[in-house]
């Protein structure tokens, strides 16, 4: 099935570039250069993901931000000097921020993981930032204890990695990854992977987990 994308952008030599890399990867793509165009596309036409880019939305819009949230998997392209702040636009909702200089296959990727995995994507400079907020917001109560290997799978869920991926990392059958993400969930009361990685965030966990890192590429 093709994946449909809202690209919001507007700078339409950008926006229509955007358009023809992406559907060269077989992705379904559409493009508006207003913000109201993109609201009103996103509620009739429902895409599956939606890639707002800067300047035309920021982690400044948060109000906005939280709109299209709503409305689809919503993927921010930002400013490279503005990734440290993607907590803010992770906790309204965003699947992913990336820096605006983002090669064409990272992004493409990003778009795989979102919809495949349902992840959550953070870039690196934005992770330290993004714990330390989740610490400071979250109850005590919520720290399960976690096995090593459920540990090694919620750092590899944060990567937005696959069950293949997540096999072949951890040297073991797709099955037994499959048991590991469902023990994970059930600890953590979460009803999919976003979640829990969103719960993982709030709770601490990411900071005290060995191997914790940016997503994979």
């Amino acid at each position: 099935m093709t994946t449909r994308v809202l690209v919001c952008c507007d700078r339409v030599i950008l926006g229509e570039g955007m358009r023809a890399l992406l559907e060269r990867h077989q992705l379904k793509v559409q493009v508006e250069t207003t913000l109201r165009g993109s609201l009103s596309t996103a509620t009739e036409t429902g895409p599956d993901v939606l890639i707002a880019v800067a300047p035309l939305v920021t982690v400044d819009h948060i109000d906005k931000l939280t709109e299209l949230a709503r409305l689809a998997k919503t993927i921010l392209l930002t400013k490279p000097e503005n990734t440290h702040r993607a907590f803010e636009a992770l906790r309204v909702g965003v699947r992913a921020v990336l820096s605006a200089e983002t090669s064409v296959e990272e992004l493409v990727h990003v778009i795989k993981t979102v919809t495949e995995v349902n992840a959550i994507i953070a870039p690196e400079e934005a992770q330290e930032a993004l714990t330390r907020y989740w610490r400071s917001k979250a109850p005590k109560n919520l720290r399960p204890e976690l096995t090593p290997r459920e540990t090694e799978v919620l750092v590899l869920l944060t990567q937005g990695k696959t069950n293949t991926e997540m096999a072949g990392a951890l040297s073991v059958s797709a099955t037994t990854v499959r048991s590991h993400v469902h023990r994970v969930l059930r600890k953590l009361g979460a009803a999919t992977r976003a979640q829990a990685v969103a719960i993982a965030y709030e709770s601490g966990l990411l900071g005290s987990c060995p191997g914790y890192g940016s997503p994979s590429r």
